[in-house]
């Protein structure tokens, strides 16, 4: 056999053995980039880099992620079309804002519904949370875990104690949920993604903005605002997602070993959360921000005010809406 031929036959086989030609392969080094929009010290940043952390601990480096935090990437009102059509890998996104591509995903975000955490949680944990998986593959994309961003909150420039407080006030909502509440309310309320609260409070365009006590903190709100108003309105989660083609990429040993690490992830979200709620209320307090709870009676008579949420999930979800709510009340 002469030389030329064997060293074309050496290339064909380094070629097979590499899998040149099927996308991510088995041996080769796989790169993820993985998008965000909270600050660097948020907890739900820090959440990205540990469960990319753990993803290249687990494939023994097999795997890196890249980390683009506090929206190096895209904005958050840009993510579900970067996400889907694979401009992006991965992504830490909210969830509220997915709702139009998914109009279940709304269940978890049913103003005033949830008694607490756990609740909300153990919802998410069982049945509902595997039906939205399923949803969500739909649009292009996979859940790997919930990231709990935490309790949502009112941080006002004017005194928000009753609801006849908020009427007519311009608001800040984050998503279509959001949206319809704070409108439900009676304040005038209008869609703008995180990073652009700050200044948009700073310039007058809006009285206060609805988002978490921790984001409150960590964007700086408290120097644009005076006032806190707890409920809790609601409960937010995160959705870790990974484009459902990059994912079908993927060898089955990176799935499992992705998959396993996104519980740890999961859990750490959990715990880091409810420490940094209580946290980041106490400093709010400490820089100069008014903290007021709701009273029982007066938390009635905002759950009566927004009911119509409800009505506008079951609309929009359908029958698939009436069985989430079903599986809502029975994990109370």
């Amino acid at each position: 056999m002469g030389k030329r031929r064997k060293k074309v036959i050496g290339l064909i086989c380094l070629i097979g053995l590499m899998g040149f030609g099927s996308g991510v392969t088995q041996g080769a080094e796989i790169t993820l980039r993985y998008a965000g929009n909270l600050p660097l010290e948020h907890h739900v940043t820090k959440g990205q880099e540990l469960y990319a952390k753990l993803i290249m601990e687990k494939t023994k480096g097999k795997v890196k992620v890249e980390v683009y935090p506090a929206g190096q990437l895209y904005s958050d009102k840009d993510m579900t079309r970067a996400l889907p059509s694979g401009a992006v890998d991965m992504g830490t996104v909210t969830n509220d804002q997915w709702s139009g591509l998914v109009p279940s995903l709304m269940s978890l975000q049913l103003n005033l519904f949830y008694d607490d955490r756990p609740h909300w949680w153990r919802t998410m944990d069982g049945e509902t949370g595997e039906i939205l998986k399923k949803e969500l593959e739909k649009v292009g994309v996979k859940l790997l875990y919930w990231m709990d961003y935490g309790a949502v909150e009112l941080a006002t420039k004017f005194p928000l104690r009753k609801l006849e407080d908020i009427k007519g006030k311009r608001m800040r909502g984050y998503g279509e949920t959001s949206v319809k509440y704070l409108g439900l309310l009676g304040s005038i309320p209008t869609f703008l993604g995180g990073g652009e609260m700050y200044m948009a409070l700073q310039r007058g365009i809006i009285d206060g903005v609805y988002s978490g006590t921790t984001s409150f903190y960590d964007r700086k709100i408290y120097e644009v605002t005076k006032y806190v108003c707890i409920g809790p309105h609601n409960f937010s989660p995160f959705l870790v997602l990974i484009n459902l083609e990059k994912w079908n990429q993927l060898p089955a040993d990176v799935q499992k070993a992705m998959l396993e690490v996104a519980l740890t992830a999961q859990e750490w979200g959990r715990k880091e959360c409810e420490k940094k709620d209580i946290e980041c209320l106490e400093l709010l307090k400490q820089k100069g921000m008014e903290v007021n709870v709701l009273s029982p009676e007066e938390k009635k008579r905002w759950r009566e005010a927004s009911k119509g949420i409800i009505d506008i999930f079951l609309k929009r979800a359908g029958n698939l809406g009436e069985k989430l709510l079903a599986l809502a009340e029975k994990a109370r």
